[in-house]
């Protein structure tokens, strides 16, 4: 049975035991077999497949121990995806294994300046809506804003003798034709009020 193949004499056997359990999901059982080898690639191959952080970890921890400083920078590089970097950066520092953690630490850095940039990709604002704007501020800078409109009653010229702007022709214009100059339209002359009625002087 399995449990034969799992101590049987030669290793590739025991390997095929080991592949087995990693087959069954028993990841323990599969990388316990396999540090009994020295098959430091399965462990690391199967600790990757599990996506386990905690049996990454607990391997992680087994190469500190023993030494093992090439197989730790290579379980942190194939495993990147499921080690947090806290856990990296403290057990190499540690143990002193600073060069090694090096090359996670770079993986990591280049996916996550490569997720903020796809981040700002998607929220950046559309071309066309960048055009308009443009366009929009264009044609107020041409106009000066709104003040050479006629809404700002005191920029323009005195029309009609009326300050502001305003045109003030079109009001009374009967009354005021025919009138001999210096009449007032209410029968005044030079600025004197009309006598009234019935009142001599």
């Amino acid at each position: 049975g399995l449990f034969e193949l799992a101590t049987h004499e030669l290793l590739e056997f025991r390997r095929i035991s080991a592949y087995v359990y990693r087959q069954n999901k028993k990841w323990s059982a599969s990388i316990d077999l396999s540090k009994n080898d020295k098959m430091w690639k399965d462990c690391i191959d199967t600790a990757n497949e599990s996506a386990d952080a905690e049996i990454i970890e607990d391997l992680l921890r087994f190469f500190c121990d023993s030494s093992e400083k090439e197989c730790f920078s290579a379980c942190l590089y194939t495993c990147f995806t499921h080690v947090n970097p806290d856990v990296a950066l403290e057990l190499g520092w540690l143990n002193g294994y600073h060069n090694y953690i090096m090359p996670f630490f770079i993986q990591t850095f280049r996916r996550t300046h490569k997720r903020l940039s796809e981040l700002e990709k998607r929220t950046a604002p559309p071309k066309e809506e960048e055009g308009m704007q443009d366009a929009v501020a264009g044609t107020y800078g041409a106009l000066g804003g709104f003040g050479n409109g006629m809404l700002m009653l005191e920029n323009g010229p005195s029309m009609g003798g009326i300050p502001g702007g305003i045109d003030m022709s079109g009001f009374g214009g009967a009354q005021m034709q025919g009138m001999q100059p210096g009449m007032m339209p209410n029968g005044g002359m030079n600025g004197m009020p009309p006598q009234m009625g019935g009142m001599g002087m």
